[in-house]
């Protein structure tokens, strides 16, 4: 009893953060400052969790705290800078454009309140991850490697791509070089080797394979669903080289590079 009204009352806290963030989107009439939101509000879940679950901090409680908030630290600081600059991000426009006056209240279901049950979903890891605080054992070694290689993935193609943007001479170039090389989509593989960091670090509580579930979820969501599916749409079409670079680079899991492609 006491471990789900925990459950319930990590998604009363989403709720409230996410219809604030709704409402100063109205204001800003930018939706996408969601993505911002999502970073921000994933840091606060560890932090609330350690502080609401009672009993004295161990430590396995420090590192998981530590590696959740470096990670998404480093992923809401990355999307704060990359996504203010620009104003609303182009898919956000074109469903505030096809929803019409009807935008205000869709998008509060559609958008913040939809991202809101996953991200709820989601942090169920973090949960049992938190709650069987103790002496850092196996479980949590192994799941400190696994996220350690996520992080490496996503702020390492993160940076490569900022790099790349700032040296190419065509907005039609393709960055194939580097984590690039190894899968088409290196910062949705780091993500999701991440989650399943603290998935297996959640192995230490004895309900903790119950996180395979959400696990399954971010997986597909990252590789098959409306993250991979979105981005690859959009560069079909603005980038004359990708369809070689399909054919060469996997989509999602890494694979070493079997020949090399140009960018055009």
């Amino acid at each position: 009893p006491a471990f789900l009204a925990v459950v319930m009352q990590l998604g009363l806290w989403l709720w409230v953060g996410l219809t604030v963030v709704w409402v100063i989107s109205l204001l800003k009439r930018d939706a996408s400052i969601m993505d911002i939101a999502y970073g921000v509000l994933l840091l606060g879940v560890p932090w609330w969790l350690f502080l609401h679950l009672g009993g004295q901090p161990q430590a396995s409680s420090w590192l998981l705290l530590g590696m959740a908030s470096i990670g998404f630290g480093r992923y809401s600081l990355y999307i704060l800078w990359r996504n203010l600059p620009h104003g609303e991000d182009p898919r956000y426009a074109r469903w505030r454009q096809r929803s019409g006056a009807r935008w205000w209240w869709w998008s509060y279901f559609q958008i913040f309140l939809l991202q809101g049950v996953v991200m709820w979903v989601w942090a169920l890891p973090l949960v049992f991850g938190m709650s069987a605080a103790g002496p850092i054992g196996l479980w949590h070694i192994a799941g400190a490697l696994v996220w350690l290689v996520g992080f490496v993935f996503e702020a390492g193609s993160d940076y490569q791509l900022t790099r790349f943007k700032r040296q190419r001479t065509d907005r039609s170039q393709l960055l194939n070089t580097g984590l690039w090389a190894l899968t088409r989509h290196p910062n949705y593989f780091g993500q999701t080797c991440m989650w399943w960091g603290y998935g297996v670090f959640a192995l230490s509580h004895p309900w903790g394979w119950l996180s395979i579930f959400p696990l399954a979820y971010v997986t597909w969501f990252m590789n098959k669903g409306s993250a991979t599916s979105l981005m690859e749409r959009h560069m079909a079409k603005s980038k004359p080289g990708y369809a070689d670079y399909c054919a060469n680079v996997p989509a999602f899991f890494p694979r070493l590079p079997v020949k090399t492609s140009k960018a055009k």
